[in-house]
């Protein structure tokens, strides 16, 4: 296949802190990429530079002549009053085809999204509708390799679905950043992850998601295994330079460059095989050992005529790892507002713990430092709970 897009060796860094280096990645025509990476590793900052939204440091980023780059981001911006239809149209406006025919293509796509009522304004839309309409913005264009930062975002399973579906019959490429492995599994052919702890700064395998699994385990277990038989030759080394000061002069300079050599590559070695340390999560070790962080009983919420939900009744204890779900505009994101007390409630009550310390994380945006994992923000503090979208 054509390649498309490929950058060589570049760098990218936020004031002291190197966010990647020389990466040098290729991709090609209809390929179905899927983007990994741990937190902070620089996935978002790598679109962006692709995209030409940003600029890497060193390097180059080479596309193929006349092909087009789009990009999906996290966050969706519209402009102020903008339909569903007049959204579309903007985005093809300067086209050099008839209006007649910019119509009919917004007419289909808009048809195509699921859209039934193209003069809606975008403002009311739920947060799973702007996300299908940022990405009809994007197909109208017929972009060569389109760019997905967290498309699952505000989206329901039926939204996932229909993503899905639609990903999978694209004519174009796309490279897409994501959590959820099994809708990686379903519509990637290709996963490259980013992370310092490949030599190259990434690790890409062709094949669906859990191929990658299983060739990224034999990866760093071969890894491992390198550090392992390159630290026994190392020990060797150096144990007959220290005791032999002779052979030391005499051995040829090859044979001491490549000792060198070889320590620097352990070092390295050793630097990508250290394991992450993350801070623990001990409910018990805080003095008060509660049973009960939240409770809620008998809540309902309604807006305007439409009631949003009603009896809700939970109680979330240490440990608790309660799952929410529901279609787009069910009242999820409500519910979480009124458990943590940014909403009243019409109904019922929510009783917190003694000084419970609350953390909420909006479609899984982390407002952290870069280098700070969520464990490591809630360690040490009193029994939490934390809401994440």
């Amino acid at each position: 296949m054509a390649t498309l897009l490929t950058t060589q060796a570049i760098s990218k860094h936020f004031g002291t802190r190197e966010i990647f280096n020389n990466l040098s990645i290729s991709f090609d025509e209809g390929a179905h990429v899927g983007f990994l990476g741990p937190n902070g590793a620089g996935k978002t900052t790598f679109l962006k530079i692709l995209a030409g939204l940003l600029h890497a440091d060193s390097g180059e980023v080479n596309q193929r002549r006349l092909a087009r780059i789009g990009f999906l981001p996290q966050e969706d911006q519209f402009r102020p009053g903008d339909t569903v239809e007049s959204a579309l149209a903007a985005a093809i406006a300067d086209q050099p085809s008839e209006q007649h025919e910019q119509e009919t293509q917004v007419n289909i796509i808009l048809s195509k999204f699921g859209f039934d009522n193209v003069h809606s304004p975008v403002e009311e839309l739920s947060g799973g509708w702007r996300k299908r309409l940022a990405l009809a913005r994007e197909v109208i264009q017929r972009p060569d390799l389109l760019l997905l930062d967290e498309p699952t975002n505000h989206l329901d399973l039926e939204g996932i679905q229909w993503l899905e579906e639609m990903l999978l019959g694209v004519p174009f490429a796309f490279l897409v950043v994501s959590h959820d492995r099994y809708f990686l599994e379903r519509v990637t052919d290709r996963v490259v992850e980013l992370n310092p702890i490949y030599p190259e700064g990434y690790f890409s395998v062709s094949g669906c998601y859990s191929v990658f699994l299983e060739k990224r385990a034999d990866f760093l277990e071969a890894q491992q295994a390198q550090q392992v038989t390159l630290a026994n030759i190392v020990r060797r080394e150096a144990a007959f330079l220290k005791s032999n000061s002779k052979a030391q002069r005499t051995k040829s300079k090859v044979r001491i460059e490549e000792a060198y050599r070889l320590k620097d590559e352990l070092r390295d070695l050793k630097h990508r095989n250290a394991p992450t340390r993350t801070a623990g999560i001990d409910f018990e070790s805080t003095g008060r050992g509660s049973k009960k962080l939240l409770e809620a009983k008998g809540l309902a919420k309604t807006f305007g005529n439409r009631l949003l939900f009603k009896d809700v009744s939970l109680l979330l204890s240490p440990g608790t790892r309660l799952g929410l779900l529901g279609s787009n505009g069910s009242g999820k994101t409500t519910l979480i507002r009124v458990l943590t007390g940014d909403l009243p409630p019409d109904e019922g009550t929510v009783v917190p713990a003694e000084n419970l310390r609350v953390v909420v994380f909006d479609q899984m945006r982390e407002e952290l430092p870069r280098d700070m994992s969520l464990r490591q923000a809630l360690a040490g503090r009193d029994d939490h709970v934390s809401f994440r979208g």
